[in-house]
């Protein structure tokens, strides 16, 4: 995340996601801001509180201050380094050290919870789901954007990704919220738009930046072996909202 060629690509805007690409997208940056928008519309209202989970590099936490007071907005993360960037990104905002599936909060504690292109590496994502359901108050609404893999091997050959989060299909993803004991619960496939316009973009990237001697060959193959290995294994990319009933 830390990379400067991925920051150049970001327009150092600090977020890291594939994005929500339409015809009127020109760059990473905007694919980034337009998947937030696409997120918070699934939110029939934006009061109160919100947690972001995984909040990266606070860029999403940044984001979220467009609509919520920042006393209101907490990111939670497991890497020290990413929440130091995130305090001078949203420095209103609390930021704390947390495991995603451990969650230290009380019982209600937040009115929205949103996960942004991370419940993938969980371990596992059933138990994030069941926290999430825990610290939600009654009414308040989960989104967030996740991918499901070809199959259970794919995601144990991954670093950082466990097979035990593998769904076969989107109508068994829809059934773990379900289990988790929410209802309203809305899967969307956003695969072209999100993994595969992003996919076109970051390839043509890179491939200009190695021609343009912006890059070395060595670091061009380093960056993209990983995402063709990634290209092969991605089945859905889904935007999701639930809620915790009343």
């Amino acid at each position: 995340m830390y990379d400067a060629i991925i920051e150049r690509y970001t327009a150092n805007s600090d977020f890291h996601n594939f994005g929500f690409w339409n015809e009127n997208t020109h760059d990473q940056k905007q694919a980034s801001e337009n998947l937030m928008e696409e997120l918070l519309a699934l939110l029939p209202n934006k009061d109160g509180t919100i947690l972001d989970v995984a909040c990266g590099k606070g860029a999403s936490t940044r984001h979220l201050t467009r609509y919520y007071a920042p006393s209101n907005v907490t990111g939670i993360n497991i890497s020290e380094k990413q929440l130091q960037t995130c305090r001078v990104n949203a420095p209103e905002c609390r930021f704390l050290m947390m495991d995603a599936c451990d969650l230290d909060f009380d019982d209600e504690s937040f009115d929205n919870i949103i996960c942004v292109e991370a419940a993938f590496h969980f371990n596992t994502r059933q138990d994030f789901m069941s926290e999430a359901w825990r610290v939600l108050k009654p009414g308040g609404t989960f989104v967030l954007s996740d991918i499901l893999f070809i199959n259970k091997t794919f995601e144990d050959t991954m670093r950082s990704m466990t097979g035990q989060n593998y769904v076969a299909d989107i109508e068994e993803y829809r059934s773990q919220f379900l289990a988790a004991g929410f209802d309203n619960v809305e899967v969307i496939d956003a695969t072209q738009q999100c993994w595969k316009e992003f996919w076109q973009h970051y390839h043509t990237f890179m491939c200009r930046s190695l021609l343009a001697g912006e890059m070395s060959r060595p670091a061009f193959n380093r960056i993209m072996t990983g995402f063709y290995y990634l290209s092969a294994g991605i089945r859905h990319y889904v935007l999701v909202s639930a809620r915790k009933p009343e």
